[in-house]
């Protein structure tokens, strides 16, 4: 522990102790080359219970240092002491003038709730930076502690100690649980964060302000704090607040710009997201993950483990098998048939073969793709493999697709009615080139003279919509319904999450 008067680096003195955690310590110091009063995080090596609190030190000197907001102190330095007996590791800010939220509670204020909307105004444009950033930020641990209350009224947010970038998050899996109980959003206790999570500890936060205590001693119901009982508030801010407090991730706001914009009367309460949504089936292998960013789904080849596919299956193997009888007694046995029976014969021996051809395919297709959805900020791509070759690449703007399910009423493979449909809005149908083509013959050649001019008559009073028809791809084949409703469920929802917030930031840049 450092000393007061204690000189570090040649450079900073050591005068008063502004707050001590688990492992770090906080000093105030004088940088006698610039005469500016500034805070110093200390860790030491041998009080680190793992390398994990290690990592989570550099990382909040690597994230502080690309940071440049007016509310987070400035990041000045960063460098390591060795000594006989340890290692200490030192973050140097700017220092935040003013008090903690939670020393001036310990004081006597009683904010009222006007100031309450005013702080939480503050918190909420100083996340909306954090979570544009590329890649977003997420503080993890916001807490009265952690906010500081200038005499002007000015709030700044400090201690990135637990700070997380999404980036770290879904591609090396971290899962360690970071916080404080009482803020700490239910999904935090998982070793989860998303943007929404500090959206959670800002309405904690808040709570504890307007209670003047710990929020975990309000009741709960379901997980969620109960605080309508307790705390009367106006009607608008309680329901946003209670919207801030929900503890499933897809129920809260999608940014803190909503939030903010929600706060401020700018924009209507969203709907909340229906509760009794579709979950995953226990058996199923297909993989979904998903943040706020971005949703990811991974469908393996089905592979005869659905009904549907075992019956399409069969009836595969029952048409071809019917296909080879036919040929062979064909072509063993001698007969003799009228040429008008024999054109008929052909025709259904014709037709019998290509629903037959088309089956077979519908079955290896259907039990033996591999689908893979990924929609990222605003960019949709779907890609189907066929026996590890890329049958298609399907990419468009989130705002010009639509998720919705389908069930065929009249369908000849009543195994597989309901599908998840994807529209392409304004990409035409792959077919829509081929009848183009036919159109062209049929005018060229003048085949089939007779439906000319009622081919005309159509083509002219229906061309541009035939032009601008909508392409549509099935998600996956021979899925059960219940996989087809949960996948339907969670994309819609993530997609109309991901066009709210596209919107949000478009209106708040033309503020700009």
């Amino acid at each position: 522990m450092e000393q007061i008067g204690e000189n570090l680096k040649d450079r900073y003195e050591i005068i008063d102790i502004l707050g001590q955690g688990g492992i770090a310590t906080t000093y105030a110091a004088k940088d006698l080359e610039t005469d500016a009063i500034v805070a110093i995080k200390v860790m030491l090596l041998r009080r680190a219970q793992d390398w994990k609190a290690i990592e989570l030190f550099e990382r909040e000197a690597k994230i502080l240092a690309q940071l440049n907001h007016p509310a987070i102190p400035k990041y000045l330095d960063y460098f390591q002491i060795d000594t006989d007996r340890d290692r200490e590791f030192y973050i140097v800010q700017s220092l935040a003038p003013g008090t903690p939220l939670s020393v001036l509670i310990d004081r006597g204020w009683q904010p009222d709730v006007k100031e309450v909307e005013q702080i939480a105004a503050q918190i909420l444009e100083i996340l909306a930076y954090l979570h544009h950033l590329t890649p977003p930020v997420i503080h993890r641990d916001i807490k009265p502690q952690n906010l500081i209350k200038s005499l002007d009224g000015k709030i700044y947010l400090v201690d990135f100690g637990a700070v997380q970038d999404t980036y770290h998050q879904t591609v090396t899996g971290g899962s360690t649980v970071v916080g404080t109980y009482g803020y700490m959003a239910p999904e935090q206790f998982r070793g989860q964060a998303f943007l929404s999570t500090d959206l959670y500890g800002l309405a904690t936060t808040l709570l504890f302000l307007l209670i003047r205590e710990d929020p975990s001693k309000l009741p709960h119901k379901q997980l969620k704090i109960n605080f309508k009982s307790t705390v009367k508030l106006p009607r608008k801010f309680a329901d946003w607040l209670d919207r801030m407090l929900e503890p499933i991730v897809e129920q809260r706001f999608t940014t803190a710009v909503e939030a903010l914009a929600v706060l401020q009367g700018l924009q209507e309460l969203p709907p909340p997201v229906a509760n009794n949504r579709p979950r995953k089936p226990n058996d199923s292998p297909i993989r979904l993950i998903a943040d706020e960013t971005q949703l990811n789904i991974d469908i393996p080849p089905v592979k005869f483990r659905t009904t549907g596919s075992q019956q399409l299956g069969l009836l595969a193997i029952l048409m071809n098998f019917i296909i080879a009888v036919s040929i062979y007694f064909i072509t063993t046995l001698s007969f003799s048939i009228e040429l008008s029976r024999l054109c008929l014969f052909i025709m259904i021996g014709f037709a019998y073969i290509a629903a037959a051809f088309w089956i077979f395919a519908y079955a290896i297709y259907g039990n033996f793709s591999r689908v893979k959805l990924e929609i990222s900020g605003n960019r949709f791509q779907l890609k189907h493999w066929l026996f590890g070759n890329l049958v298609y690449n399907a990419t468009a703007n989130i705002e010009n697709i639509s998720i919705y399910t389908t069930r065929k009423t009249l369908s000849i493979l009543p195994f597989d009615r309901q599908r998840v449909r994807i529209k392409l809005i304004g990409k035409p149908s792959i077919f829509l080139p081929l009848i183009n083509c036919l159109m062209q013959q049929i005018y060229r050649f003048g085949i089939f003279l007779p439906l000319i001019k009622l081919i005309q008559d159509y083509t002219r009073s229906n061309i541009l919509k035939i032009n601008l028809a909508d392409r549509q791809y099935a998600l996956a084949l021979l899925l059960t319904t219940a996989e087809h409703q949960w996948l339907a469920s969670e994309s819609s929802i993530f997609l109309d999450r991901a066009l709210r917030r596209q919107q949000i930031y478009r209106a708040a840049l033309k503020d700009v």
